[in-house]
């Protein structure tokens, strides 16, 4: 997804062939050493070839290899780890780097918590009181699958908003993945619901000083965003993600009572009788609680770590 994502023309990119190996059965574990090597002579040579004074890893397997590079280059290793519970990678790297940054406060990896970088104009929202003030009508809904939509999302909360939508004034945007779109816009008209659906979210401020409530999976950095901004949210944590981690960010928010939680196995059995209850009031409560105390500039303090070891 990188490979489509990244703006070539600002920056300097370089793919190099690695696989993560958890959950791929024995045989994959087999060939792990023949592709692990040939992945960090790949990272060793580009490495080599833009001589920084600092990698930062962001968790995740195709860190693996540049940190050996790294290491055999003695460059200086910073880590960072997202989730709320470490991931395989990071772990492992956390014995061979000078620093280690982390997103929550963690047991079992142990770090300087700075957060999670996100959208800086994100910064300007407004905050909760200020947002909820005066507000009236159905209650909104904002169902938001990620980049490339969530197929289990698409698949059931149409069925769920048409059955709450006879007895309850609700207002829906749902976004849908690019890919899922013009089905998820169909699947609508044919049950007989206004809501509006969105292939992707651009004007992200719009969206969370819109909505009421938050329906989405539990990845880091929307964990990080609703806390900073203070939005209720339902989170469905990804089922099949490494180490259940999305279940543990959504912890996080909802030990504040800031989030309910639904696994995904359950949002047919769930999920209508919790939406049937929301009041606005209630979510601005949830919203309030969900807001940290204090603004989180992860990026400044890499920075400043980075600047100081430079010059020190």
């Amino acid at each position: 997804m990188e490979n489509d994502l990244v703006d070539k023309t600002k920056y300097n990119f370089f793919s190099i062939p690695m696989q993560g190996v958890r959950g791929k059965g024995i045989l994959h574990w087999v060939k792990t050493p023949f592709f692990l090597v040939k992945a960090i002579f790949s990272a060793f040579l580009e490495v080599k070839k833009v001589k920084p004074d600092f990698v930062i890893l962001m968790g995740g397997y195709i860190c693996f290899p540049v940190a050996v590079a790294a290491k055999l280059l003695k460059i200086h290793i910073i880590i960072h780890e997202q989730n709320a519970i470490p991931g395989l990678s990071n772990s492992l790297l956390s014995y061979i780097s000078q620093k280690i940054f982390l997103g929550f406060e963690l047991k079992k990896l142990k770090g300087e918590v700075i957060g999670n970088p996100i959208r800086h104009d994100l910064f300007n929202i407004e905050k909760p009181s200020k947002r909820f003030l005066n507000r009236s009508g159905p209650l909104r809904i904002l169902v938001m699958g990620g980049s490339l939509g969530a197929m289990q999302f698409n698949r059931t909360i149409p069925q769920i908003l048409h059955s709450l939508s006879k007895n309850k004034k609700i207002k829906v945007i749902h976004q849908s993945g690019k890919k899922h779109y013009q089905e998820l816009v169909d699947l609508y008209h044919e049950l007989d619901v206004d809501i509006e659906v969105k292939n992707f979210l651009y004007d992200m401020n719009y969206y969370y000083s819109w909505a009421d409530i938050l329906i989405a999976r539990s990845g880091a950095i929307t964990v990080s965003e609703l806390s900073q901004i203070g939005v209720a949210s339902i989170l469905i944590p990804y089922p099949f993600a490494v180490d259940n981690h999305q279940y543990y960010n959504a912890r996080i928010l909802e030990q504040r009572q800031g989030a309910y939680i639904i696994l995904q196995e359950n949002i047919e059995t769930e999920l209508p009788s919790l939406i049937k209850e929301l009041t606005r009031s209630g979510c601005q409560q949830m919203a309030e609680k969900a807001k940290q105390d204090k603004t989180i500039e992860p990026c400044d303090a890499i920075y400043k770590y980075c600047l100081e070891a430079y010059e020190g």
